[in-house]
């Protein structure tokens, strides 16, 4: 397996996963936030909202030669605040579809497409696609705590014993 086809692979995982790990969440609990500071709720906004970031980017690279990219500024705003979690869930899904039909369309050479960027310096269109599914894997880890402080803070709530 080539490490494009890894990398693919990787970002195709991610919407299913986050999807599992928030599947059966009413908003209530979507929106109760873990001494990290951020809820799920948070988490998959983030994640919908710097998707089609991800990609404008990416088309940068290869439609022009050796564009800069400044630092990403994610504007969850962005994003309807007004969705429920599961529909934020399908935003992101959706747009992350976007973005792998993008990648498997380009041509090998444009995996190696040369960018600046402000913050990881000069780097290629892998690098930063790389750099996408690490982004990925901190949030998927992110939702697993959140979701073991909150079944924490319910067993606590209902006068159960936590675990040591």
């Amino acid at each position: 397996m080539t490490q494009r086809a890894v990398l693919l692979e990787a970002l195709a995982s991610t919407p299913t996963d986050v999807a599992r790990l928030v599947r059966g969440l009413n908003e209530t609990a979507a929106a109760w936030r873990a001494a990290v500071g951020w809820s799920c709720r948070d988490v998959v906004t983030h994640l919908a909202a710097v998707e089609p970031l991800h990609l404008a980017r990416w088309q940068r690279i290869v439609a022009e030669e050796e564009p800069s990219l400044a630092a990403t500024e994610v504007n969850q705003t962005l994003v309807d605040t007004t969705l429920s979690l599961s529909e934020l869930t399908e935003r992101f899904w959706q747009s992350r579809r976007l973005s792998l039909i993008w990648l498997r369309e380009i041509q090998p050479a444009d995996w190696q497409r040369p960018t600046n960027h402000e913050t990881k310096g000069r780097t290629t269109l892998r690098f930063l696609v790389q750099d996408l599914v690490a982004h990925d894997i901190e949030h998927t880890a992110q939702l697993v705590t959140i979701l073991g402080e909150w079944r924490q803070q319910r067993r606590q709530d209902a006068g159960e014993p936590g675990e040591g």
